[in-house]
């Protein structure tokens, strides 16, 4: 930065001795405008062109250059940078999505947003955060995933941890509604659709972010309408922010029409196998009864492994659990069990061991 400072006719005066030696640190710190994250950054570019006017006009700066050396002094302490570089970065070789990270990694390097479309269980959601961290992303702003629901939102996050051989909370947190277990070095956030949407509030551009993960949109909820409208004038105010757009259904030209004939990237595959049967009621069948005879026809067909269960609510799942107390639908040998959950858990990981 080359400042200049000039009296009333024009001519050249001669910078205070007290000043000058706090403008000979200037070119150091404004290199650390290249380490700092986004939202610090555009701070200093504001304070370094307030102060740049107040020297032009010939006032004393010798205060405000201090504070601005003491925020880019803070500015650079909360860098992500370091925090970046030392996650370890693996990808499991059963996920179909590890055969494409070298074409998501070319994607995403030529294009601000790319769209991803794969089958549930390819491994998008685990796996997208950490190949954005590979392309060095996650050092000038967090990388915010978003999920439908909040219980997804933190079983993704402690998953995303567990690989990245991190804590949850501090390199790897999630943000949901009352709880928040992020930390000043949280380089991966997960956190509801409405989450994000509530910051905007706080944080107009986002710049806490340098890449954003939009998952499940398939589901076209209104929060992720909102988003991704708000996500397309966003890209054109800051280009150097990435955007990824994830979804489970083969309907990604819409999307990336949307986006500017965004690029698509088709995973293909299950990282665990997937059958289905369909077993239809008979008449005034309750429901409880109709899930009694679904495992038994489940377990003659395949008596390993256990069996997960998803239905409406509390009410349903008692009713189906004593219906079924007592009755034996395993074989000894293999030890099977039956898990009961609610439909809202159904974003969860798959559990390994079950057949169907």
């Amino acid at each position: 930065m080359a400042i200049k400072r000039t009296g009333r006719n024009g001519a050249h005066r001669p910078w205070n001795k007290e000043v000058s030696p706090l403008l000979n640190e200037m070119p150091e710190l404004l290199s650390i405008l290249k380490e700092v994250r986004e939202y610090d950054r555009v701070r200093l570019r504001r304070r370094i062109e307030l102060l740049a006017n107040h020297l032009q006009a010939g006032r004393d700066c010798r205060r405000e250059i201090e504070q601005f050396i003491k925020l880019a002094l803070k500015a650079r302490e909360r860098s992500l940078v370091g925090v970046a570089d030392r996650l370890k970065i693996e990808y499991p070789e059963n996920l179909p999505i590890a055969a494409h990270r070298q074409e998501i990694l070319n994607a995403l390097k030529e294009n601000q947003v790319i769209v991803v479309c794969g089958s549930t269980g390819s491994g998008k959601t685990t796996q997208l955060p950490k190949i954005a961290l590979e392309l060095g992303r996650g050092k000038f702003g967090a990388i915010g995933c978003t999920q439908p629901r909040r219980l997804a939102a933190t079983a993704m996050a402690g998953r995303v941890a567990d690989e990245l051989q991190c804590t949850i909370g501090r390199e790897v947190g999630y943000k949901v509604r009352f709880d928040n277990r992020t930390s000043g070095d949280t380089v991966v956030k997960f956190m509801t659709d409405g989450m994000l949407l509530s910051e905007i509030a706080g944080d107009p551009d986002l710049l806490y972010y340098d890449t954003l993960i939009i998952d499940e949109v398939h589901e076209r909820s209104l929060n992720i309408d909102f988003l991704l409208g708000f996500l397309k004038r966003l890209c054109r105010k800051r280009p150097e922010l990435k955007l990824i757009i994830s979804s489970a259904t083969l309907d990604a030209e819409r999307f990336s029409i949307f986006f500017n004939n965004a690029p698509v990237i088709m995973v293909e595959g299950r990282g665990y196998p997937v059958e289905d049967f369909f077993l239809p009621p008979e008449d005034d069948e309750e429901l409880s009864s109709h899930i009694a005879r679904a495992v038994q026809f489940i377990d003659e067909i395949d008596p390993h492994g256990d069996i997960l269960v998803f239905l409406p609510g509390e009410r349903e799942i008692r009713d189906a659990a004593d219906l079924l107390e007592g009755r034996k639908f395993f074989h000894p040998a293999t030890g099977g069990v039956l898990f009961w959950r609610p439909m809202l858990l159904k974003h969860r990981l798959p559990f390994p061991g079950f057949t169907m």
